[in-house]
């Protein structure tokens, strides 16, 4: 009878410990549902994402082939898609769908995988700008190009930016 009553105990703490983890998976599944909004930032209206950090588009993305693989994934962390995408902000859920790489099923933006930098901070929430390639996405899906309104004196040639490498 006492080997009855400790089969029957562990069974059901075992039921209960199944049960709490599937609540919680299916908890953190929806919880990490991406949603895509918008902040003003010191380049204007961009992405965010639930967490507000900027969203990037790298411009050496073909359509349905992101560029942006091994290495460069750990410096440009995507935006993976689960459960249902929203937006939210001036972000348009019409231009929100997915594309599936290597690296998962990945959030688009009309068109663009989306990836954060991990380099931003608050302090510089758009600090991966025009780095390899990579751009801030505005609302209407296209690249944020930072204004470079170098002053000229008269007679004067404006001075370019530095090259950078498109990608790593």
């Amino acid at each position: 009878m006492r080997h009855l009553k400790l089969l029957i105990a562990t069974a059901s703490a075992a039921s209960l410990a199944l049960s709490g983890v599937a609540f919680a998976a299916a908890a953190h599944t929806s919880a990490t549902a991406p949603t895509v909004s918008t902040k003003k930032t010191s380049l204007g209206i961009v992405l965010v994402n639930g967490s507000g950090q900027t969203l990037y588009l790298d411009s050496a993305d073909k359509p349905g082939h992101p560029a942006c693989t091994g290495g460069c994934l750990s410096v440009w962390p995507p935006l993976k898609a689960s459960g249902k995408l929203t937006a939210s902000g001036a972000a348009k859920s019409s231009l929100l769908g997915t594309v599936k790489s290597s690296a998962g099923t990945l959030v688009t933006y009309a068109g663009h995988p989306l990836y954060t930098f991990i380099s931003d901070s608050s302090a510089n929430p758009t600090s991966g700008e025009g780095q390899h390639g990579f751009y801030a996405v505005s609302p209407t899906g296209s690249k944020v190009v930072k204004s470079t309104s170098d002053v000229t004196k008269p007679g004067q040639a404006k001075k370019k930016p530095p090259s950078q490498p498109t990608h790593y």
